[in-house]
């Protein structure tokens, strides 16, 4: 009897096992609906005690209406709809019968030919599995009916229907308890200059598979200004189609010097470059975006060629100075540069101008270069803006598609690099823009890339962390708590890599080879022979209590949940079941369907 009682979820089993195998862990309140009060009508699953045996559901009726089986679910079945009919006054809802009727009638006129259940006769109750002695049946009753349908013959029980979701191969719960995230959004298949920030470094000896996909807060930036001094933009496609919960408009554009907010909304700018577009699309984008939920505000700056004068720079950095700056709730992105005598006039004025939107709490990024210098070491000489202090300056590292995942953790031989970069960002990109009137894919190289990443990852923390007053200092001390342990050198030159907050990095195959944070978060057992680094957390001695007292003979019992051989041989407690991913429940997914009975009870 408490096989069948347990039974009641197989109703699950086909979607579940869907990706079984790359199921990481399972939460068994979190992925599977409560069912609804009992006070509400509902759909049933009854289960029957058929002992005349097993029944064909969708096989010519003609061929099995003399067997006695066939016969008792019929009538089981006629018995059941006529208390239906009978008691429609016990439903809350009694449309709903006639809803549910009308339908069927409906449906028999319409596939009479085509119909593939025997028992077609009412849609009010019928079988959905038979399997040996096992009968189910699926109906619509009201609390009432459930404890009527209970007192006949042969009905083993009434469950409530309940719905099971896909398992993902990441832990929410993990990532949760590590970034301090209120909620996660995952984007799924996402670009690998999205995918790199939300992971700590990629080990083909640890890791079987490389997961692309995106983690990230789901506030997304959601109440962040994000600033952007550049070419031209252009936000009247889908990147940018969610207006109605963020903010996405051309604020100015800057010709001689002199801003002007005619002509402008949705498109600003008249540039061949592109350059814009790529730069907020990185920023931003809802596909190709660091932070799909920031206000976006595009100031267009005059090009010739492929460079901006230092006049339309500064008039386009005080009218943001100005107008655009919402303390500690703004980002500002410069993808560009140039060098510049120290001390010069042009070097005090781009200085002050700076220095005076930071003090404003305004928090501005920039791009290192793409001259694959070392910057920060000349005497007569600096690079603008990258180098001032008021800046957080980005290089970039090697992202290109070409490149083998392993191989991009290391700084981009084009960009620059030295002591005033900051943090290091994919030096590659892929965005869709409109491009000569049509929208196109494309990749795009470069810090200029780098820098709106690192913005818009900005402006996921401020986003997530509304009360706080964020600086460029603050924001630096959480760009190097995050980046510590990713880091990178280049010629005696160390920098960090630019991360979110989470440092989890998980296999989309489900395949492991250690443990740690680097495999999954899989805790180290005290026989591993993967020999961790110190960022791959031992959480075997923090997630355990050891019922031996001394004594290695006897079983240890995690606080976390967690079971057998990846999970130091821990066994589950309290009656509970281990599933094969190394998970204690109950149910069946737990307790019969891959269960370990060497860590926990089994059916």
């Amino acid at each position: 009897m408490k096989f069948i009682t347990q039974i009641s979820s197989i109703i699950g089993i086909f979607s579940l096992l869907i990706n079984n195998t790359y199921a990481k862990s399972i939460n068994p309140t979190s992925n599977v609906d409560k069912p609804k009060s009992k006070r509400d009508d509902n759909y049933y699953l009854i289960y029957v005690n058929n002992t005349l045996g097993e029944i064909n559901l969708y096989s010519d009726s003609t061929n099995q209406k003399r067997q006695e089986s066939f016969i008792f679910v019929e009538s089981l079945i006629t018995e059941i709809n006529d208390l239906i009919l009978e008691n429609k006054d016990t439903y809350r809802n009694p449309e709903k019968i006639d809803e549910i009727e009308e339908s069927s009638k409906l449906q028999k006129r319409k596939d009479e030919d085509q119909e593939l259940n025997t028992f077609n006769t009412s849609n009010l109750v019928y079988p959905i599995s038979s399997i040996k002695e096992r009968l189910v049946l699926y109906s619509y009753l009201s609390e009432k009916l459930v404890k009527k349908v209970k007192n006949l013959d042969n009905i083993v029980d009434i469950i409530p229907q309940r719905n099971f979701s896909f398992h993902e191969y990441y832990s929410k719960e993990d990532i949760l308890n590590e970034t301090h995230w209120k909620n996660l959004s995952v984007r799924e298949n996402a670009d690998l200059h999205l995918s790199l920030i939300s992971q700590g470094k990629y080990d083909k000896q640890k890791i079987g598979k490389y997961d692309s996909n995106y983690y990230y807060p789901s506030t997304a930036g959601k109440d962040i200004d994000i600033v952007i001094l550049d070419s031209s933009f252009n936000f009247n496609y889908f990147e940018f189609s969610n207006t109605d919960d963020r903010i996405v408009k051309c604020a100015a554009n800057v010709s001689d010097g002199r801003p002007s907010i005619k002509d402008i909304e949705n498109s600003c700018g008249h540039s061949t470059l592109y350059h814009g577009e790529s730069v907020s699309d990185t920023a931003a984008g809802l596909k190709h975006g660091a932070a799909s939920r920031a206000n976006v505000y595009g100031v267009s700056v005059a090009t010739k060629g492929a460079q901006f004068s230092d006049t339309d720079l500064l008039a386009g950095l005080q009218f943001i100075y100005e107008k655009l700056v919402r303390p500690h709730k703004t980002v500002i992105n410069l993808s560009l540069g140039g060098k510049d005598i120290i001390n010069s006039e042009t070097h005090k004025q781009f200085d002050s101008v700076l220095s005076a939107i930071e003090e404003k709490g305004g928090i501005i990024v920039a791009s290192a270069g793409n001259d694959g210098e070392l910057i920060g070491k000349s005497s007569n000489s600096i690079f603008i803006p990258c180098e001032l202090d008021s800046v957080i300056c980005v290089g970039g590292i090697t992202t290109s598609q070409k490149t083998s995942i392993e191989n991009v953790y290391k700084i981009d031989q084009y960009s620059n690099y030295g002591p005033p970069v900051d943090v290091y960002a994919p030096f590659y990109v892929i965005n869709e823009i409109i491009k000569e009137n049509r929208i196109q894919k494309i990749e795009v190289p470069g810090t200029s890339f780098s820098s709106p990443l690192v913005a818009g990852l900005v402006a996921t923390i401020m986003g997530e962390n509304p009360n706080v007053k964020y600086t460029k200092e603050v924001i630096l001390k959480k760009l190097r708590e995050n980046g510590k342990s990713e880091t990178i050198s280049k010629n005696n030159q160390s920098g960090i890599i630019a991360n979110n907050g989470k440092h989890i990095v998980y296999s989309s195959d489900g395949k492991y080879n250690g443990c740690g944070v680097y495999a999954g978060n899989r805790p180290c057992s005290p026989d591993d022979n993967n020999n961790s680094k110190d960022n791959s957390k031992d959480n075997s001695k923090d997630n355990t209590k050891d019922n031996s007292e001394g004594n290695d003979n006897k079983p240890i019992i995690r606080k976390d949940g967690r079971c057998g051989p990846n999970y130091g041989n821990a066994v589950c407690g309290n009656g509970q079941c281990c599933n094969s991913n190394g998970r204690c429940g109950t149910g069946l997914f737990y307790c019969f369907f891959d269960c370990l009975p060497k860590y926990g009870d089994c059916y």
